[in-house]
């Protein structure tokens, strides 16, 4: 029975949970390469507060295709430095009147 617990996990595993690991990874590559080199120093510095002010300016510019790239790119740094970006981000989003970020 053990071992067909393990059988099972492998392929969900392999079959579900590796190529959106993988097609997450790409998006992020690309869309490091992307964005411009201003920001690719920030995002390799990991210059938290200057990230999130520059999203929060994109927002208010209505400029969400690029914001969006930028969210993209960050995520090549990894979870925690993204969700440190977001706690930020939705400091600056109340203090700028945006509102909270939902499913934050």
């Amino acid at each position: 029975m053990v071992i067909f617990i393990i059988i099972v996990v492998l392929v969900i595993y392999f079959v579900f949970i590796k190529p959106f690991l993988r097609e997450k990874e790409a998006v992020a590559n690309a869309s490091f390469l992307s964005v411009p080199d201003e920001i690719k120093y920030l995002i390799a510095n990991e210059n938290v507060m200057e990230l999130s002010l520059r999203l929060v300016e994109l927002e208010l510019e209505r400029e969400y295709s690029l914001a969006r790239l930028i969210l993209d790119a960050i995520e090549i740094k990894g979870f925690s430095f993204s969700r440190r970006v977001d706690k930020v981000r939705n400091e600056m989003r109340i203090e700028a009147g945006l509102g909270p970020l939902k499913h934050f």
